[in-house]
Parts: structure tokens; sequence; C-alpha cells
């Protein structure tokens, strides 16, 4: 396979300009962003307005994503009725304005319910340029053939992409070895960035079909989408299908509820197989082919016990612990595919334009308003946190930790104001507005609501928390008196020679360092008990904090360990311990160790 010409390329980007001219910003906003945000310091500076442009540069990436789609939706509509001139850049504009309002409106950086809305709308709008130029009634040729070329577009334009970014790549390696020019991973990031975003998306724009109605018309059929179909996806569908009817008949026999992974399978199943039927669709009223028709049916039989078995999983987690995002993704999948399984078996008409339209209503259902993702789940959760919050059973008490952060990551410290008094929404934007990590400014906000609910230590068992602790001479190490000094890494193996005196430090399974001095000495320093008794003693309130998030002071002389060896003595200095606690077990605790090996001859 040859790439495409320069002047290819060019007489392309000019159909795809005069065509698509909104769709073409909104490509070069991206591509410029995205190239603009991998080359930008972000770890020179730390200020707030820092952190704010790259919000927006990753906003403005989104919502470029969005408005493509959404704008290539329309103008296909648009296209397809004949609309005028007038009328076509109205729509528009309403469609860029309304992006807009999306990228203000929006925070997906720092907000799961945004993340998972932009990814739903993304999702609707793609589906919805599968099947806008079509949506009158009948032509169900044209429509499948008007999917079938944007399909086999989008694999060229992804294989042209991926040679092109190779052979720049290659290029790029080429000029670095031989001329000794320094080219960073910022280069070859930017390079994919501008391919990935600019030329990938007009390449394929540039072969969107004009001629809707000769479409409908057109009998071609790929023989390697069928080679493809009848034996890729279809076995692996059948190899799904074996899997979960044996899974079945054991559940059927043990009497007991399926296991969560089940929906994946399902839910995979599911997929391969309504693709299989579509792609093989127009083959099914060619002579030969009657068996297309026994396994649409078949499929769609197989599909029924199917159903109820992802909806006793989904239910197996919605009825002990509520709806989460998640799990309403899920049970609207189930609603979905129990819709269109009775729709295909009793239905005469079969019109299979009716998966993506109502897959994608659907979606946009659950993006905004009381029924969508967030609102339900939001809705299940302070529910669920009602019901256990002055339980003194013990389950409720290990329970109530994980809701309360689970309600403050996905809907924010505002989210628990019906059980409190307090200007939540006050205390939030207080803690927004400090110049600090997200991660830190969240467990501020976790922290603030275990106490206005007084959840106390001991009701903490299943969260995480991080803890640091300095040694008080940390930032000024005493080296007087000494004359050799080694950086050790808790969480790596090092060996060395000193002097004829072998050093190898090892970690433990248990986190502990074994630093062995020459063959018979060693000096074993217990870092777990360290670093539980210094969380024990922080919750104690025994030891100095700092201004930084859960930030401990720790007396030097705690975190000093010496062993003498052949005329010399070996001290190993403790200056910082930074980790996470999860639970009242020392197996759930993680840390880092930061230290030096002194050496000092007697």
């Amino acid at each position: 396979m040859k790439l495409p010409s320069i002047q290819h390329l060019y007489q392309g980007l000019l159909t795809v300009v005069k065509r698509f001219p909104v769709q073409f910003v909104f490509i070069m906003i991206a591509t410029v962003c995205w190239t603009y945000y991998i080359n930008i310091d972000r770890y020179g500076v730390g200020s707030l307005q820092h952190k704010y442009l790259l919000n927006n540069l990753t906003k403005a990436i989104l919502i470029s994503n969005l408005g493509l789609t959404l704008t290539l939706a329309l103008d296909l509509l648009a296209e397809k009725k004949a609309y005028k001139h007038g009328k076509k850049w109205l729509i528009r504009i309403l469609a860029v304005l309304g992006c807009l309002v999306l990228f203000f409106l929006l925070n997906p950086v720092d907000n799961f319910t945004d993340q998972l809305r932009i990814a739903l709308m993304a999702f609707a709008f793609h589906l919805f340029v599968a099947f806008s130029p079509f949506m009158d009634k009948g032509q169900i040729n044209g429509f499948w053939q008007f999917n079938k070329v944007l399909f086999l577009r989008f694999l060229t334009a992804a294989l042209y992409s991926i040679v092109l970014y190779g052979g720049l790549a290659i290029a790029l390696v080429a000029v670095d070895g031989l001329f000794n020019v320094a080219i960073d991973w910022k280069t070859y990031m930017s390079v994919f960035a501008i391919i990935a975003a600019g030329f990938s998306p007009v390449f394929f724009l540039a072969g969107i079909p004009t001629n809707f109605e000769q479409l409908e018309a057109e009998s071609s059929y790929p023989k390697g989408l069928k080679i493809f179909t009848q034996f890729v996806l279809i076995p692996l569908m059948t190899i799904y299908l074996a899997i979960l009817l044996f899974y079945e008949i054991k559940i059927m026999v043990s009497w007991s509820l399926p296991k969560g992974l089940v929906s994946s399978l399902i839910i995979g199943y599911a997929v391969f197989g309504i693709l299989s039927l579509l792609l093989i669709y127009p083959m099914k009223d060619q002579e030969g082919n009657s068996w297309i028709k026994l396994f649409s049916r078949f499929f769609y039989s197989m599909l029924i016990p199917l159903i109820i078995l992802l909806l006793l999983a989904v239910w197996k987690r919605v009825e002990p612990y509520g709806i989460t995002e998640s799990r309403y993704i899920l049970i609207l999948i189930a609603l979905w595919l129990t819709c269109i399984t009775a729709y295909f078996l009793f239905s005469k008409r079969q019109n299979i334009k009716i998966i993506p339209i109502s897959l994608a209503i659907l979606t946009m259902l659950a993006v905004y308003g009381p029924q969508s993702a967030s609102a339900i789940s939001k809705y299940s959760q302070i529910a669920r946190l009602k019901k256990i919050l002055y339980s003194k059973k013990v389950e409720d008490l290990n329970e109530k930790p994980s809701v309360v952060r689970y309600i403050i990551s996905k809907h924010g410290l505002n989210a628990l104001q019906p059980f409190t008094p307090k200007n939540l929404s006050n205390i939030e934007n207080v803690i927004d507005s400090r110049d600090d990590y997200q991660y830190v400014k969240d467990e501020i906000k976790v922290d603030s609501a275990f106490s206005i609910l007084k959840i106390s230590d001991k009701d903490i068992s299943s969260s995480s928390i991080e803890y640091t602790f300095v040694s008080t001479d940390n930032q000024f190490l005493t080296i007087s008196g000494f004359d050799y000094l080694l950086d050790i890494n808790s969480y790596e193996n090092t060996e060395k020679v000193f002097n004829g005196i072998k050093i190898k430090i090892d970690r433990t399974d248990n986190k502990d360092l074994i630093i062995n001095l020459g063959d018979t000495a060693k000096l074993a320093i217990n870092l777990t008990k360290i670093f539980e008794e210094s969380v024990q003693l922080a919750k104690a309130k025994k030891l100095k904090s700092t201004k930084n998030y859960n930030e401990f002071l720790m007396p030097a002389n705690k975190l000093i360990f010496s062993k003498t060896v052949k005329n010399y003595q070996f001290t190993y200095v403790i200056g910082q311990i930074r980790g996470y606690k999860t639970g009242s077990s020392s197996q759930n605790s993680w840390f880092n160790i930061e230290a030096h090996l002194l050496i000092k001859k007697l």
C-alpha cells in the first residue's frame, strides 16, 4: 500500500474546507491545543493560573471532538434535506454556541460527572453521524452502504496515519542519530498529535459520500468484510455464547448469584452479535444465504436468558450497594437489549436503523436531567447514606466512609448538604481555591465531611489516607564527622562494594529493609513498624504538623540506625516517609522512603 500523493492530499484538504468549514476549524483547534498541551511546561509552574490553562486546553480538545461530530451529523442532515445556505449556517452557529456553553459549563478535569457526560455525548454524537442522513422512512440499504463507506474510510485513515507517523518517527530517529540533534519526546508526541488530531480526521472527512440517493441503489459488498464477519466475529461470538451458557447452567445447578464479570461477557456477546448481523445484513436476501435469517433469530433467542443473567448480576450489586454511574449504564444496556431483542423477534419490519437511533436517544437521556446517570446515582447513594449514617452495625460502620468518599469524588462535597446545616458550598469553594494538587483538595473535602458527619477514625477502615512524615533534620542533614554518603531508595535493591566491604540492600516482601554489611553483619530496619507507629502518633496528635496536607515532623533520633563493621560506622538516616494507610492491618499500607547511608571511618 502506498501513501496518498501530495496533490491528492491537497485536493482532499480543499474539499474538506469547502464542504465542512466548521468541522475543519474544530480540527485545527484540537490539533493546536493538543500540541500546545504537550509542549507546555507542566512542572515548572504550580500557580492556579497555570492549572487553569491546562484545564482549558483539555476542555478545548474534548469539546472540539464533540463539536466536530455534532456539526458533522447536522451538516449531513442538512445536505440530505437540501437546506438552503442560510439555514445550514444557522444550524451550524447554534451547534457552535451549544459547544461554547458546554465549554464554560463543564469541568471534566476535576469532575467525574462531567467526564461521564462528555463520554456519553461523544458516543451519542458519533451514532448521530451514522444515521443523520437517513432519518426518513425506508432507505435501509442506503443507510447500510453509507456506514460501510464510513467504516472502511475510518480504517483507511487509521492505517495511513499509522504508516505516516511511523515513517516520520523513523526519520526523526535518523536525524537524532546521524546529526546529534537532541529530539526529545515532546517532538514525537507533537507529530503524533498533528497526525491523529489533524491529518486523520481531515482524511476521513474527505471520503464521506456526497450522493446519498445513489447509495440506496448500491449493491456492492466487500468480500473481505464477509470473510471477517463469518470467520472472525461470528466464531468469537460463538465462544462467548458457549462460555456464558455453561456458566448459566452452573448457576442453576449451584443456585448461586452470578459474578460481576459475567456482565462484561454478556455485553461482549451482544456487541459482537449485533455487529455481525449489521455487517452481513445486505446478504440476507441473496440466494444461498438463508442461514443469515436463522442465525439472526438464534442470536436474539439466545440473548433472552443472557439478559436475565445480566439483570441478576446487576441486581446483585445494586441491591446492597445502590446505583452508581457504571451500574446505571449496565441497567440502561440491559433494558436496551431487552427492547431490541423483542423488536427483532416479533417485528416483521426488521429496520436496522432502530439500533443506532434508539441507542443514541437513551444515551442522551443519561446525560442531563432527573433521569440521568449522575442524578440517579447521586439520589441512590444519598439514600444509602441516610440508611446507614446513624447505624451502629459493624458492616455499616465500615461502609459509611466508602459511601461518603464516593459521593464526594463523583458529586462533590455539596452533595452532602442534606445531612448538615453548615454551608457546604462555601466550604467546598474555599478548598477548591487552594493552590494545591486536586487529590490533596479531595482528601481535605473527605476529612471535612468525616468531621462534619462525625465519622470517627475507627469508622474509616476501608478508606485510604495519605501521610507524610519528615525528619526534623530532613532539610539540612548533618553530615559533619562522616566521610561518605549513599542515597538509598526503599523500593529497590542495591549492591555496592565499599573498601572491600560488600553492601547489599534488600527490601523484603513485608516492606522492611535489610542492609547486609560484609558477610556476617547486617542492619535490619523495620520500616513497616516505623510507618505504622508514626500513623498512630499522628492520629493521637502527638506529632507537630506542617503547613502541607497530612504532613508531620518526626524527631530525627527516631529515624537513625547505626552499625559498626571493620572500623567503619554505617548510619542509616531516614529523611522522609510518604505513603497511604488503608484499614487497620499493616498489610494494607504502602509507603516510600527517602534515606541516606552515612559512612564514617573510626
